[in-house]
């Protein structure tokens, strides 16, 4: 069962404000990292992937955009597995392949 099933009529909603928010945004590429950061997200909580994400790339751009995409998620109210499909689809935006698997 896909993750976007899961998520409640209001969270999809509020996913699509949280997108239009974000707009255009340059995350990592690196598949590794962003596997970690959505399972520490959904594990442990926006604070917990938030650390993550400042230990990781500490002063660099990609830290500003992974750090805003998980605040804007945040201040949606999006659970942390619908944050953590946002960051999925941003990353498949990102790489080119945007057909849903």
């Amino acid at each position: 069962m896909r993750l976007v099933n899961l998520l409640t009529d209001k969270e999809l909603v509020n996913m699509g404000k949280a997108f239009k928010a974000i707009g255009e945004t340059r995350i990592t590429k690196n598949e590794n990292i962003l596997r970690d950061l959505r399972a520490i997200l959904v594990e442990k909580g926006y604070d917990a992937a938030i650390v993550y994400t400042e230990q990781v790339y500490l002063g660099t751009d990609v830290n500003a955009a992974l750090t805003r995409v998980l605040v804007i998620c945040r201040r949606y109210g999006l659970s942390p597995k619908a944050a953590s499909q946002v960051l999925d689809r941003l990353a498949r935006v990102e790489s080119g392949n945007t057909v849903d698997q």
